[in-house]
């Protein structure tokens, strides 16, 4: 059974208050396309040495690298890597606000919280959750996104050529094609991760309590079928990562096999409305996306239906009217647990995060959000109010991310080359598909 947040505040205290988070030992994300593995989605991935892989299959989780952050956790040290949460919690300065530390290590039951204190930090461990991404198969080019997680974004670059002018760590990725990023190609020949996690996989099924699969577009991808087939009657919770923009007999073959495993929860993104939606992701089709949501939902084999929102300085700009319609859709199931929000807080690339925008804009926007939750806070869960709560903290006094190291004028310079050729290559006029009052903003920008 899960720990109650409160429960977990106060176990972490016992083991390393500033410190701890259980999901270094028993989460993990792993990028097999190119051999990369992070214990969530806030630290930057690192490589898996061929040579560890090579003698333990386990080293897509237990790296040496990850065995010595687990090692600064137990003795008191905040791992840079996890400054995310750092930053959230000295921003916050409550208890009532929680990081995703907090989130991540409730996944577990007190015991096993526990026991990782007297586990000694290099012991191999199993994980208990795992997400995998086979390759970066996708049918969608997402504005903050690069051909290290999408084809599309591949084919773009490698049709069109590199951005031109873009000066930022993150701007840079915008230069490469993808080949760099994914050594295997799309069809992962030769891919030694992919072949490790399938010898892998047998050991831990029966450990796991949540296998996630993210891509790309999971659907897209041979691998995941073979993950399918190779499955039946799992006793773990099965979820996919998918953008939901797929015709009606992907869907259902995606729907039908929630047959295989304990339960299928879907976990899909988005965050904005409309043109604003089809401006930051490229290939996002709203009326396509919200058949399939409700066609999913609707289904008996589909046991949870989530909602990932990535917030950045192109998507904040509807947000409070994306979160009014997630309650509309809650009310018409008569279920404010339904269409479950996350909110994350875009930190890479940098020049796409919020705190490209000024302060007055940000307090405006984050007033509407708070609006739209005071309204509905019968319908907003609670989990969903702190997540969303801690986004307004963020807008309101948070002026840069915890690792960016980029100046304004940097971000600013690759905020507007790269909207520039975005908007061009991809044929979606700003006027068209972006609000009026970001269109405002951007034109100050550019004469400032």
């Amino acid at each position: 059974m899960k720990t109650s947040y409160e429960r977990t505040r106060q176990i972490i205290k016992d083991i390393a208050p500033k410190s701890f988070c259980a999901a270094k030992w028993y989460n993990v994300s792993v990028w097999l396309g190119n051999g990369r593995t992070a214990s969530c989605h806030h630290p930057l991935a690192h490589p898996v040495p061929k040579d560890e892989l090579a003698a333990d299959a386990s080293a897509l989780h237990n790296t040496k690298f990850k065995k010595e952050q687990r090692r600064k956790m137990l003795a008191g040290e905040r791992p840079e890597e996890c400054g995310y949460c750092w930053k959230v919690e000295d921003a916050a300065q409550s208890e009532e606000i929680n990081s995703d530390r907090i989130y991540q290590t409730a996944r577990y039951t007190e015991e096993e919280i526990r026991a990782l204190k007297d586990i000694p930090w290099d012991k191999n461990v199993n994980p208990k959750t795992v997400e995998i991404c086979f390759d970066n198969l996708c049918n969608l080019a997402c504005s903050y996104c690069n051909s290290e997680f999408s084809s599309t974004w591949s084919k773009d670059i490698s049709t069109n050529g590199e951005y031109k002018n873009m000066e930022t760590d993150g701007g840079k990725t915008y230069r490469q094609d993808g080949s760099i990023a994914m050594p295997f190609g799309n069809k992962n020949e030769g891919n030694i991760y992919v072949k490790r996690f399938f010898d892998w996989f047998p050991e831990i099924k029966d450990g796991i309590t949540e296998l996630r699969v993210s891509g790309g577009e999971p659907s897209r991808s041979p691998s995941f079928w073979k993950l399918i087939d190779m499955s039946d009657n799992e006793k773990f919770a099965f979820a996919v990562n998918s953008n939901l923009i797929m015709e009606d007999s992907r869907l259902e073959r995606l729907i039908n096999a929630g047959k295989k495993f304990e339960k299928l929860d879907i976990y899909t993104s988005a965050e904005c409305m409309y043109k604003n939606q089809e401006f930051v992701r490229d290939g996002f089709d709203w009326d396509v996306w919200e058949k399939n949501i409700m066609k999913a939902t609707e289904s008996p084999y589909v046991s949870g239906m989530y909602i990932m929102m990535t917030i950045s300085a192109l998507s904040i700009w509807t947000v409070a009217e994306f979160v009014e319609t997630i309650v509309k859709w809650k009310k018409k199931f008569d279920n404010k647990h339904a269409f479950f929000m996350s909110v994350n807080i875009l930190r890479f690339p940098s020049f796409q995060s919020v705190n490209m925008l000024p302060i007055e804009i940000k307090e405006e926007l984050a007033s509407r959000i708070e609006k739209v939750m005071q309204d509905n806070t019968e319908w907003i869960n609670d989990l969903e109010t702190n997540q969303l709560k801690r986004l307004l903290i963020y807008l309101r006094k948070v002026d840069t991310s915890y690792e960016d190291k980029d100046n304004f004028d940097k971000k600013r310079n690759d905020f507007i080359n790269f909207i520039e050729q975005y908007a061009e290559r991809r044929n979606k006029p700003l006027e068209e598909y972006m609000p009026v009052e970001f269109n405002n903003w951007y034109t100050d920008l550019k004469n400032e």
